[in-house]
Parts: C-alpha cells; structure tokens; sequence
C-alpha cells in the first residue's frame, strides 16, 4: 500500500508534465540544415518539390555519397548538380572529381558561405564576410541587364554579408552582386561544363521561397540547363550530425519525447517492479530443546515407584561403561 501512495503522485506529475508538453507551441527551429527533408526556415524541402517544375520532364534524384563514390558508380555525363550547405569543405580526391565532372560537360551550382581551402586555392577564390556587420538583412542583384530588377532584392532574417573578394576575373564571370557592390554570384567555365558559385546559401531556403522576393531563387537557377538533376544531401551539415539511429531520434521532437517518456518509464519499471515477485514464505519456527523435561518427567516416574535397587544398578552399569569407553579398561 505504501508503494502505491509514492507511484500515484509520480504518475499524476508525468501525466502533467506531458499534457503541457503536448500543447506547448515548439519555438522555431533556426537550425541551417538546407536538407530536401526540412520543412523549417532553413531547409530546402519547397526547393526541392518545386524542381520538377524547374526541369519539367527532366529526372530529379537526390545522393548522400561524395562525388566519388557516385563517379565510380557510374558515368555522370551532361547533368545539373545542385548543392547547398552552410560550408562546403571537399578533400583534395573530391575536388579533383568535382572538376573532373565539370570537364566532363557537367553544370555545378554550389552555393555555399566558403568554399574550402582545396576549392578555393583551385579556382584562385577567397570569400569574405564582415564580423563586425550585425545586420541581418542586405540587397541582391544581378548583373544582366535581362535578369537585373530596378529595384534591388532585398533578404533579411539571416547571414547575407558573404562575398567574393578575389577570383580569377579571367576566367569568372560576375552574375549577381550584393547592395555594396560587392560580388556574392559567379560562374566559371571549366573544361565542357560551367561551374556557378553563390555565398548566400540562406537565399534558397523555405523562408525566402515563401516570400514576395523569390524570384530571384528562379533567376539564379535559371542559368542551368534544363536537364536531369543530382540534389547532394551529403555535404551538409545536417548530414555530419544525424549518422547515428540515437543523433536522429533526438533530433526530432516527437521522436526524442517518446525516447525519454520509454526511458522513465524503464526507470519506474525497475524501483517497483525489479524485484521477484513469489508468494511469502511462512515462518517456520526452531525445534525447542526439550532435554530438562524429558529428564524431570523420567525422574519423577522412578521417583513415584520408589525402586531404589533398580536405580542403583543402571547407575552402576552406566559408571561401567564410562569407565570402558574413556580409560579402556575392562570391567569383566
């Protein structure tokens, strides 16, 4: 009974305690995942729906593996390959395939914060960002008078101070600038395929899909060619954290709730329910040592018949066998 009065007040703080959870708004996830998967601000779920409309008739296919492992898999030849991440930092085998799949006729959008040491010191190019900025809204606009907007794009909510500060002007093109001036999109030609590289991956998220100033997401893509597209999952940030069933399950909302509400229950399961449960086990009392009495009631007999004669023989038989079985001695 005393068990039962300490579970019901813990079930009934549970029970609270999940109600208000259920009902409690879950605040905005500003997480920049960029992932086709992700229906939050920074995640590319709309942009990825909305490629077969980009491409209409065209085949949209997404990867989790490097460039390499795609490239041994099978000859990638005159494609589209999108990939968006916060920092896109390929080794030195996957930047020599990535060009190798541009000489091979191949379009390559990336658009990224930075662009990685090995990149980067290939295509002789340096982003820049100002530390100092705090401000979260800037001006975008292209250079083509076909695409260029009288009035400038204008983004806000997020990391829009990125740009390039060098790059190889004989071999690059500038597509789009910042509200500075300053170039933030560039494509360059390389071998049969061209390559377009953007600092402001943010802009291709569900959040400025969802605003009036899209369109210049559909200008930007536009310089592709409609054709089959390979959407890179792998090289995201989201892709590094979410390798483990447990990362993955604590990642979602719901799923980590139901982890945690299992493991406190597994813990109530063990303080009650842990031990062995059999029937009680009777208390089974000693034998008494009922010696004395035995002695006084055998007394009392001889006592009552008064043969003092037969007494005194047994006790002599008994001082006999004493003496035989301590001394030895025989008393024949």
């Amino acid at each position: 009974m005393k068990t039962y009065k300490f579970i019901l007040p813990v079930i009934i703080v549970a029970i609270i305690f999940l109600i208000v959870k259920i009902f409690t708004p879950e605040p905005t996830d500003w997480k920049q995942s960029y992932s086709k998967n992700d229906k939050i601000p920074y995640g590319s779920y709309i942009l990825y729906e909305q490629l077969n409309q980009l491409f209409p008739g065209k085949n949209i296919e997404s990867t989790n593996l490097p460039f390499y492992n795609i490239s041994i898999q099978r000859e990638i030849k005159e494609k589209n390959i999108i990939i968006i991440c916060n920092y896109f930092n390929p080794d030195e085998l996957d930047t020599r395939v990535l060009l190798e799949l541009l000489d091979n006729g191949n379009d390559v959008l990336i658009a990224s914060a930075s662009f990685g040491n090995k990149l980067s010191d290939s295509l002789k190019i340096q982003t820049y960002y100002s530390y100092f900025n705090d401000l979260d809204t800037n001006e975008f606009n292209f250079v083509n008078p076909e695409l260029k907007r009288e009035v400038n794009y204008r983004f806000s909510q997020g990391n829009y101070e990125h740009y390039f500060y060098m790059f190889d002007t004989t071999n690059a093109l500038v597509l789009g600038i910042n509200g500075q001036g300053h170039p933030n999109f560039i494509k360059m030609k390389i071998g049969s395929g061209t390559l377009f590289l953007h600092t402001i991956p943010n802009v291709f998220t569900n959040y400025n899909l969802l605003k009036s100033e899209r369109d210049y997401i559909y200008k930007s893509l536009s310089y592709l060619k409609v054709r089959d597209v390979i959407w890179d999952e792998y090289y995201k940030e989201v892709n590094k954290y979410q390798s483990t069933p447990i990362r993955y399950i604590l990642s979602q909302p719901s799923l980590k709730w139901g982890y945690f509400t299992f493991l406190f229950a597994m813990i109530l399961f063990v303080i009650f329910k842990g031990k062995r449960e059999q029937r009680i086990i009777p208390v089974i009392k000693p034998l008494t040592n009922t010696t004395l009495e035995f002695i006084q009631t055998v007394g009392n007999v001889y006592l009552k018949q008064s043969n003092h004669k037969n007494i005194a023989k047994k006790k002599i038989i008994y001082f006999l066998d004493h003496i035989r079985n301590k001394y030895g001695i025989r008393t024949e």
